[in-house]
């Protein structure tokens, strides 16, 4: 009688692990390979594959330690602050860490990780080392495939600090980028409208096409000369502050970038990030 009892609960068990795992979405339902490059290469190489892949990060492989990553962002910070042609710049002085999660760890903690560490890319890591990698994009495509909700775009999007006027330099836009930790500026004329909208990509696009030569558009103050305005985008997509944050996560993956502008009565009122989706994803019940 006893084996009966216990047999009869095998099938329960393993129904409800079933059932448990087809609702769980864990980091290794997305995974993906990564596009890397070496960690001996120069930061000038790592902006052609930036560009060349329309990404935002490379995962490094570095030799004899854990992977790293190199951002658009910590390019732009070197830009800034080391005035040298990015061709003399090694990507090892540059990468930051790679941050790490569990092939198991439900997509909310993969967000969550994401946003505590600051980064664009997480490497997945499985019994054997790191089987693949999330991006952003990743986190932004799951949250249009599978959450619907009614969150009030006010109370998510990015207020203030993302504008200048059109008269600034590439390095006063890119360093109050930087300083304010956003990832695009809005240009703005001198009646106060907008003229067009500026990103990280902008800014690399500008110093591969001008660093083929030994000189670097950050030295000979050649940064503080060119106006932002020679790098910006001017077509600038925007939504409605009654948009859904769905809807605004499928325009994002359809148009492949990296935010939207909001706008009531015609006017820019801020800005709807892949962060901002990605912080309401981490907001979900696991």
């Amino acid at each position: 009688m006893l084996h009966y009892l216990v047999l009869s609960k095998f099938p329960v068990l393993l129904l409800s692990q079933q059932k448990r795992h087809a609702y769980l979405t864990t980091a290794e339902d997305i995974i993906k390979p990564p596009i890397s490059i070496s960690e001996d290469s120069a930061v000038y190489d790592g902006i052609e594959k930036i560009i060349d892949n329309r990404i935002s990060a490379l995962v490094v492989d570095a030799k004899n330690a854990q992977n790293g990553i190199l951002s658009a962002r910590d390019i732009g910070k070197t830009l800034v602050s080391k005035n040298q042609n990015t061709r003399k710049i090694p990507i090892s002085s540059v990468m930051q860490e790679l941050a790490l999660v569990d092939q198991y760890a439900p997509i909310p903690n993969c967000a969550s990780v994401m946003l505590a560490k600051k980064t664009n890319i997480v490497g997945i890591r499985g019994k054997n080392g790191i089987k693949g990698i999330m991006t952003k994009h990743d986190l932004v495509k799951y949250y249009h495939e599978n959450v619907k909700e009614t969150t009030r775009i006010q109370d998510i999007m990015t207020y203030g600090s993302f504008f200048v006027q059109d008269d600034s330099s590439l390095y006063d836009g890119l360093t109050k980028m930087i300083t304010n930790q956003v990832s695009r500026l809005l240009i703005k004329n001198l009646q106060d409208e907008p003229a067009g909208i500026v990103t990280f990509g902008n800014f690399l696009g500008k110093v591969f096409r001008h660093e083929r030569d030994s000189s670097s558009v950050f030295t000979a103050d050649y940064g503080k000369a060119c106006k932002i305005t020679d790098v910006m985008t001017k077509q600038i997509i925007t939504v409605t502050a009654q948009t859904s944050l769905p809807r605004i996560a499928k325009i994002l993956l359809e148009y492949r970038i990296h935010g939207v502008a909001i706008t009531d009565r015609r006017k820019i009122i801020g800005f709807v990030t892949e962060k901002d989706v990605i912080r309401e994803l981490a907001r979900q019940e696991i």
